[in-house]
């Protein structure tokens, strides 16, 4: 009992309202023993056992009341966490429910992750000859570091532009165009398989985190999968931006191709005057 009162006794005079308390008490027995006339019946062992009384008293009607007074709001204060933490773990987030969807995430990780990997992982080159080949393997590698063997191996399979004494200015424009637009689309769709190896990996990792998460920590799971889903999303919009260029490139290729023809045919009737005038 006395070491109780002597832990709570040192743990509360660190309170500023308690030091000034015990201070002051200090101060009053100094005062009497010091001021206190100089009799002396009153300066031996008498007046200090009357002081530390007066301390003693001062801290069991006093300060004792205090702790008193104080181990109860925390005492009440435990009751109410205790009861908080009963409805958090009983009502809100009971752990069997957690558990069960903790198992529930490895079952559907378990199931389907191996199935997904493979077939994304699918081979389905089909080329033969060499230069194709070559050219297929750049594409489908899901790198974005070669893109100078994309262009190297597309002009070996699709040939160089001819040169202006081989082709038609205009000829040599619409194939130069052309495979610039071929070889864009190919370079983009390597920069989208890269992105959609990252949104995989992403993905396990939140499916990772599904199996050993805390109570109440769904929702920043959530999240992550939102952010991933809208960087998904980007990469989709921007597979879609580069289909319309090329849709616009072939528009604009046709198109070339009738103001030839009606070139020609003016020079054509031109040449065709010319010669009936002679």
């Amino acid at each position: 009992m006395i070491s109780l009162w002597l832990d709570w006794l040192l743990a509360f005079l660190m309170v500023p309202s308690i030091r000034r308390i015990v201070a002051l008490a200090l101060v009053i027995v100094l005062a009497v023993i010091v001021v206190a006339p100089p009799a002396r019946a009153q300066i031996g062992i008498p007046a200090v056992i009357a002081a530390a009384t007066a301390v003693v008293s001062l801290i069991d009607n006093d300060i004792g009341g205090l702790l008193h007074t104080i181990q109860g709001t925390i005492n009440s204060i435990n009751s109410v966490l205790a009861e908080f933490n009963l409805f958090w773990s009983g009502v809100v987030y009971p752990p069997s429910s957690s558990n069960q969807a903790r198992a529930t995430v490895s079952s559907m990780i378990a199931q389907y992750r191996g199935l997904l990997t493979a077939l994304l992982r699918v081979n389905v080159s089909s080329a033969t000859l060499a230069n194709p080949a070559a050219l297929e393997n750049a594409m489908r590698n899901r790198g974005t570091a070669d893109f100078a063997a994309v262009a190297g191996a597309y002009v070996q399979t699709y040939r160089p532009v001819p040169q202006p004494t081989d082709a038609h200015p205009i000829e040599r424009d619409l194939a130069d165009i052309d495979d610039a637009m071929a070889l864009a689309n190919l370079k983009t769709v390597k920069a989208s398989d890269a992105v959609v190896d990252q949104m995989m990996t992403a993905a396990n990792v939140i499916e990772d985190e599904g199996t050993r998460m805390a109570p109440g920590s769904a929702a920043f799971l959530a999240g992550a999968g939102m952010i991933a889903s809208v960087k998904s999303q980007a990469v989709m919009q921007r597979m879609i931006a580069a289909a319309i260029r090329q849709e616009a490139a072939r528009v604009a290729h046709d198109n070339t191709v009738r103001k030839r023809n009606a070139m020609f045919g003016a020079q054509f009737r031109t040449d065709v005057q010319t010669m009936f005038k002679k």
